[in-house]
C-alpha cells in the first residue's frame, strides 16, 4: 500500500564531493540546507549576504562577487540607529558606519573567492515579488523596515527572470568554467502576500527555473525541494509552528534526498563519520565542573583528532 506520492529524483550527472567547494545564495532555505553541509564540514560558503528571497536581488548579489564590488559609506544609509545596506540583511547592519563597511566587504570578499573556486551554486528562489525603493530606484533584498510608502511592490514575470538568469549564468562561466548551477524553489510559504498570492509567485519561480535550466542542461539542474514538501510530505506535522516552514524533520528529510542525488557515496560515508563525532560533541555531562567533564573534553580531543588524522580534507 502506496500511503505517500514519492517525488522521483534520480542521480545527477555529477557528484558533490569533499573537496569541491560551493556556494549557497538565497532564501532562508538554501541557509538550512547550506548550514548542515557546514556542520559536515563540506567547504561552502551560505548566504554572504544573508536570505535573499527574490530573484533580482539574487541575481545583483552575484553579480556584485563576479565583479568584486567593495562598499563604501555612500552605499549605506542610516535607518532604525543602524548603517544599513539594501544588498544585505539587517544582521550585517551595525551602528558604525565602518562596522558595517568592514563585515560587509569582508563577506562580499571572501564570497568572491569562493565563487571563483566553486564546483557548484545552489540557488533557491523564495518569492518572485520585489521592493523597489522609489528614491534611488534600488530592488531591495531587505527593505530593513522602512516604511512601506518608499517602496513600489510589484510581481516579476518569467521572462523577466529567465533573460536575467541566461544572462547571469554567462557572465558566472566567463569567471568559472567548471561551474555547475542547481535552481531550487523554497517550500517556505509566504502568506503575507496571501494564499493565492503565494501560488502564483511560486507557479512563476518554478516556470521561470524549468526554462532557464532548458536553455543549457549540461550545467543547469533543478533540484525539487518545493514538490517533496508539498507533494511527497504533503502534511502540516512537516511544517513549523508558524506553518510556514518546514519543521525539523522535513528540512532533515529534505537533505536526505538531496544527499542521495547529489553526494558521492564516499562523501556520504564521511558525513556519517562527521555526524557521530558532532552528536558526541553535543554531548554534555551534567557537571561541567568535575572530572566527569574533563574526561569528556579528553575524549572528545581525541575524537576531533582522529578524525582530522583520518580525513584531513575536512574544513575546520
Amino acid at each position: 500500500m502506496k500511503l505517500a506520492t514519492a517525488v522521483e529524483l534520480n542521480k545527477y550527472p555529477f557528484e558533490l564531493k569533499y573537496c569541491d567547494p560551493s556556494l549557497w545564495i538565497g532564501s532562508c532555505f538554501a541557509a538550512e540546507i547550506g548550514n548542515i553541509m557546514k556542520s559536515l564540514r563540506f567547504d561552502c560558503c551560505v548566504n554572504p549576504f544573508g536570505p535573499l528571497y527574490n530573484p533580482v536581488s539574487i541575481s545583483n548579489g552575484l553579480r556584485m562577487l563576479i565583479n568584486r564590488v567593495q562598499l563604501s559609506a555612500d552605499d549605506l544609509f542610516p535607518a532604525n540607529g543602524l548603517y544599513n545596506s539594501f544588498a544585505f540583511h539587517s544582521s550585517f547592519s551595525r551602528r558604525d558606519t565602518n562596522e558595517s563597511l568592514s563585515i560587509m566587504n569582508e563577506s562580499l570578499k571572501s564570497a568572491a573567492e569562493i565563487l571563483l573556486h566553486s564546483k557548484f551554486l545552489f540557488i533557491t528562489f523564495g518569492s518572485a515579488y520585489i521592493f523597489e525603493h522609489q528614491q534611488n530606484k534600488i530592488i531591495a533584498g531587505n527593505c530593513h523596515k522602512l516604511p512601506s510608502s518608499e517602496f513600489v511592490r510589484r510581481r516579476l514575470s518569467v521572462k523577466e527572470i529567465v533573460e536575467e538568469y541566461n544572462i547571469l549564468f554567462d557572465e558566472l562561466l566567463t569567471i568559472n568554467s567548471e561551474l555547475k548551477i542547481v535552481l531550487s524553489v523554497s517550500p517556505i510559504r509566504h502568506l503575507a502576500d496571501g494564499a493565492h498570492g503565494n501560488a502564483l509567485s511560486k507557479s512563476i519561480l518554478l516556470l521561470a527555473a524549468d526554462e532557464i535550466i532548458r536553455a543549457d542542461e549540461k550545467r543547469r539542474f533543478y533540484f525539487p525541494a518545493y514538490e517533496i514538501l508539498l507533494d511527497e510530505l504533503r502534511d502540516y506535522r512537516f511544517y513549523a509552528a508558524d506553518m510556514c516552514h518546514p519543521s525539523d524533520t522535513a528540512r532533515d528529510y529534505i537533505f536526505e534526498r538531496f544527499s542521495s542525488a547529489l553526494i558521492s557515496t564516499e562523501a556520504i560515508s564521511v558525513m556519517n563519520e562527521v555526524s557521530k563525532f558532532n552528536k558526541a560533541r553535543n554531548h554534555r555531562p551534567l557537571h561541567a565542573d568535575g572530572d566527569e567533564y574533563a574526561d569528556f573534553v579528553k575524549h572528545i580531543d581525541k575524537l576531533e583528532k582522529d578524525l582530522v588524522y583520518r580525513f584531513p580534507f575536512l574544513k575546520q
